[in-house]
């Protein structure tokens, strides 16, 4: 199937930021050279190295919350949802339209309402209320509120990938739309300011103790800011159709791990480099028709060096002639936010024709050559522009806007089939893979009353001690599953391939230790080397550096479904090209604030344990397994996700041979019995991991690899898979032969 030439056109900009609360008043004054540095009002930061950030003042998160869960609502929700209602309302959607796919980037979420709560936990004087607001820690909290607010969404994701989260929640929208998976996306990034970001980079010394000064001579670190920005995506058939104003086109995108170090990044800048040339193939650019570059230019010594050189090695000669700026001299660095502000402030540097200032330059190191603008902005002619965004354990991301006018040089791409050619769960029962996987579905596998909950297996053990100090038992567990997948796939080449770890809640007990010790002891005794292990990118991020995985990397915080979603984004991956096989699952292991939160008489549900589980699937594209010769277990017929509402598969086509075919469950038994309803898969039998996967978030992906492995066995020619969780619904269809349906959709069943 030939995917495009379809253009993606961006028609509606939100922004939230220490200098507006709208995208008109922040790039205004980003143009005007004001800076929106001060020290933090939100908490105690007296005691800290540096206390000066870019706070996004007068905000109260109680004018902007609405619904039954209102006073549940975080500070990043308010923020995100701010942003995205200005977004739909500029494209002309402010009460939001249909088919529409929400996808965000970011890396605190409600840690700063949390906080307050972890510290009465501590000290045992939490109420029910303080601890029922602990529920909006998850990062998938925030766009749960965005589809409160805006109707017709029927697909979501949250991804972190640390300081280029924001980004690369903007391709995977712009990925939907070219699968056909979305009619529109509205894609950004949000991250509000909290104690243990500030106190992280602290210790890690990484921030200025004045304001920053991105590729100044006298540079001498980051300052943390706080804010949201979103675009709407479109493609330029729909733009037309309805004569929307296109502030610019995105035209092209690359994501890639540097698989270098947690904190610092690749000297050379060949990476950064990479993308930044596989971004501008992807639009059909040549670095002649680059006007501007939107650097990531946080102000640390190293980093700013890095992208220098990286830059300097895409254009050579015509550096002289590109304009580059850092936003972050202005705006701070808004962590999971960055990619996405920054890639707003493209669109309209794009759209207005004018280079915003690196805000604190000074005096320019000789020894990065670059065309800065200096003071206030410069007006140009920006004919296309890259944003840049690098973030912690070397995850980047590029994406390249040209202006309204451009023609369109984008080439059509033939999509390829997706084949699963490895598979893994870990559990209280044992490692098993590729086809004994299915035992998970076993009738009596083991006695649930005298079942194990617990992992048995020291993960951490297993791996090198001198490459995995910092390591908890999830980030072992990650890089025990890829590696066993790797090997099994028939000693695959880590290079080119992508990993996506779905996580529930993160590591929140590590984050609760982090947190007490500054309490107890102030922010001086807080752990530089901890504080890069607590990012719900870290397992991801440590898993890529251990073996030496350069595809893109990025962890999905989807609470229920989480493993399924980091599944469905692996193939959406390879589906767009960004890898040629990715790697999906979660593993969600015990947590003792965790299950704290989640038992009675604060769960949602009741629940007398949490077991521990973690499963994996090897993904690839048809024809780099078939180059390869990689052992295919089956083929991705069809996958789909939606939001909970009274959805139906509708689209689903039938199997070939329904006495040959299963249905694996995972979550509400119910609610998969009513989504199946009139469907050719109404009647098939059904078969459930909730006996033997044990009770976890992290069920679902041993669904996935228990479907896989039927077809593997040879129990089944066709087994659907559909995982109905808490905010989501997933469905894969994996198949003895690949198939000519194409991926479709599940249909709402009714209107909001």
């Amino acid at each position: 199937m030939s995917v495009g030439p379809q253009r993606i056109a961006v028609t509606g900009v939100g922004l939230v930021s220490a200098l507006g609360r709208n995208a008109h008043t922040t790039f205004s004054r980003l143009v005007s050279g004001e800076r929106a540095f001060a020290p933090v009002t939100l908490f105690d930061a007296a005691t800290q190295r540096s206390s000066i950030v870019a706070e996004v003042s007068g905000l109260t998160v109680a004018d902007v919350a609405v619904g039954a869960e209102r006073d549940a609502w975080s500070r990043s929700d308010a923020l995100g949802v701010m942003a995205a209602r200005e977004a739909m309302q500029q494209a002309g959607f402010p009460e939001g339209c249909g088919n529409l796919g929400v996808a965000l980037g970011a890396t605190t979420g409600g840690t700063y309402e949390a906080e307050g709560a972890f510290g009465s936990m501590q000290r045992g004087l939490a109420s029910e209320a303080a601890l029922r607001r602990l529920l909006s820690f998850p990062l998938s909290a925030t766009v749960r509120r965005i589809t409160g607010v805006v109707a017709g969404v029927s697909r979501t994701t949250t991804l972190c990938s640390a300081c280029s989260s924001g980004a690369i929640a903007i391709a995977q929208g712009a990925a939907w739309l070219e699968l056909g998976l979305v009619e529109r996306a509205l894609v950004g990034g949000v991250d509000g300011l909290c104690l243990l970001t500030v106190t992280g980079f602290n210790a890690l010394a990484a921030t200025a103790l004045e304001a920053c000064r991105p590729f100044d001579v006298a540079r001498a670190g980051l300052t943390l800011g706080e804010g949201a920005g979103f675009l709407v995506l479109e493609p330029e058939s729909s733009a037309r159709q309805r004569h929307a104003n296109v502030l610019a086109w995105l035209t092209g995108w690359a994501a890639a791990a540097e698989a270098h170090h947690i904190t610092q990044p690749e000297p050379s800048g060949a990476t950064a480099a990479g993308l930044l040339r596989a971004a501008m193939q992807s639009a059909g650019l040549c670095a002649e028709q680059v006007d501007y570059v939107n650097a990531h230019g946080t102000g640390t010594v190293h980093n700013d060096a890095m992208e220098a050189r990286a830059l300097e090695q895409v254009f050579g000669a015509e550096l002289e002639r590109v304009y580059i700026s850092s936003s972050k001299g202005q705006l701070g660095h808004t962590l999971g936010a960055a990619g996405a502000v920054e890639a707003a402030i493209t669109v309209l540097s794009v759209e207005q024709g004018v280079v915003p200032p690196t805000g604190g330059l000074e005096r320019a190191d000789p020894a990065l050559p670059m065309r800065h603008v200096v003071g206030i902005g410069q007006r140009a002619s920006i004919r296309a522009a890259l944003s840049s965004s690098f973030g912690f354990g070397g995850t980047g991301c590029v994406l390249a806007f040209e202006r309204s006018d451009a023609g369109d040089r984008r080439a059509a791409r033939i999509r390829q089939p997706l084949a699963v050619s490895a598979v893994v769960t870990f559990g209280p029962y044992g490692t098993q893979r590729g086809a004994m996987a299915a035992r998970a579905l076993a009738p009596v596998f083991f006695a649930p009353d005298g079942a194990p909950d617990r992992i048995e297996r020291d993960p951490v053990g297993a791996l090198d001690p001198t490459r995995s100090r910092r390591f908890d038992r999830t980030t072992a567990l990650v890089v025990l599953g890829a590696q066993s997948l790797l090997r099994d796939a028939g000693g695959l080449e880590p290079a080119r391939v992508g990993l996506c770890v779905g996580t529930a809640f993160g590591n929140a007990q590590r984050s609760l230790d982090f947190l007490a010790r500054i309490a107890d002891k102030g922010p001086a005794f807080a752990s530089p080397a901890e504080f890069p292990h607590l990012l719900p990118s870290a397992p991801s991020g440590n898993a890529s550096i251990y073996l030496g995985i350069t595809g893109p990397v990025a962890t999905t915080p989807e609470l229920d479904t989480s493993a399924e979603a980091a599944v469905a984004t692996a193939c959406d991956w390879l589906s767009s090209g960004l890898a040629e096989a990715g790697i999906g699952g979660s593993a969600e292991l015990h947590d003792d604030f965790v299950d704290r939160l989640l038992s009675p008489p604060y769960a949602r549900t009741a629940r007398s344990h949490r077991a521990e589980g973690a499963a994996w699937l090897l993904v690839e594209t048809a024809k780099f397994a078939t180059e390869r010769g990689a052992p295919i277990m089956a083929w991705v017929r069809r996958y789909g996700q939606c939001v909970p509402a009274e959805e139906r598969v509708t689209a689903l086509g039938a199997p070939d041979k329904p006495e040959r075919a299963l249905v694996v469950v995972a979550g509400d038994l119910l609610r998969c019995d009513r989504l199946l309803r009139g469907c050719s898969w109404a009647s098939i039998e059904r078969r459930s991991v909730q006996s033997n996967a044990g009770t976890h978030e992290g069920a679902g992906g041993f669904a996935l690899a228990a479907g896989v492995a039927l077809v593997a066995g040879g129990s089944a020619d066709d087994v659907l898979v559909l995982s109905c969780g808490t905010d989501q619904t997933h469905w894969f269809w994996f198949a003895r032969s690949p198939g000519s349906e194409q991926p479709g959709s599940l249909v709402r069943g009714g209107g909001r």
